[in-house]
């Protein structure tokens, strides 16, 4: 197996970032130093270390559902006095080697998928994944058809960028404030800055639901592990994006 993708199954990061830690000599292969970014090993017979720590493949890949809380930034490092993942992570005894999947913004509630199988992690975060992503919104005033049709039909442009079709509907029981989006991309602060185009504003952001993984009744700083269909869902999805090269129809009500 290529170093590059044991590090990665191993939950180190992707297969590129991990080729950093090779670049930055805090890699060795029973105790020498690897300077070969297309080093094989041999699971099992030789003995892969980080920074001087033992590094194994997993038994087997998990996946866990986390409601971030409002204020949280998603990384493992605070930023700016805001607190971090990590320290839900070390309370709920999730082990080093699971990382957060993508972001949400500080101020955007609701569910992050977290895994120690590198690989998905990449194949979810990569723009062609195609999965669609549910939010509930609250905006500040009322939305007019014109604005609805502009945000949903591409006609939106970020950093120069047409954003992609996205879906957009009122939430049963909610005023003609509150709205459910869903989109298939994940660039920075998308939806905040879609609406902004069309001078409107997000009061509340809180993702319900990835794919087929739903939030449901997860409390805010709570994680629960996926069931295997959940997981092998999201497997399938990814694949069959990576096939045609094409975002998979799912259907996802988000609720």
């Amino acid at each position: 197996m290529r170093l590059n993708r044991f590090l990665a199954r191993a939950g180190l990061g992707s297969r590129r970032s991990v080729e950093d830690l090779v670049r930055e000599g805090r890699v060795a292969i029973d105790g020498i130093k690897v300077e070969d970014l297309g080093r094989r090993v041999h699971p099992g017979t030789e003995e892969v270390t980080v920074d001087g720590r033992p590094v194994s493949l997993p038994e087997g890949f998990r996946v866990y559902a986390f409601h971030k809380p409002h204020g949280v930034v998603s990384t493992l490092a605070a930023q700016g006095g805001q607190p971090s993942l990590l320290p839900y992570r070390r309370t709920s005894d999730i082990p080093d080697r699971f990382m957060p999947v993508g972001r949400l913004d500080s101020e955007t509630t609701g569910l992050l998928l977290w895994t120690d199988d590198g690989e998905l992690n990449q194949a979810l975060c990569r723009p062609r994944s195609g999965l669609w992503k549910t939010y509930e919104l609250e905006l500040n005033v009322d939305l007019a058809p014109e604005k609805v049709r502009s945000l949903t039909q591409g006609k939106i442009e970020i950093d120069g960028r047409p954003c992609l079709p996205c879906r957009l509907r009122l939430n049963p029981g909610g005023t003609t404030r509150q709205w459910i989006m869903e989109i298939h991309e994940g660039r920075r602060r998308q939806i905040r800055r879609m609406f902004r185009a069309v001078d409107l504003r997000v009061l509340r952001l809180h993702r319900t639901a990835v794919g087929p993984v739903k939030l449901v009744n997860l409390r805010p700083g709570d994680f629960r592990r996926l069931t295997h269909n959940e997981v092998e869902s999201l497997r399938e999805l990814v694949a069959g994006s990576k096939r045609d090269g094409k975002p998979p129809r799912h259907r996802n009500k988000g609720k």
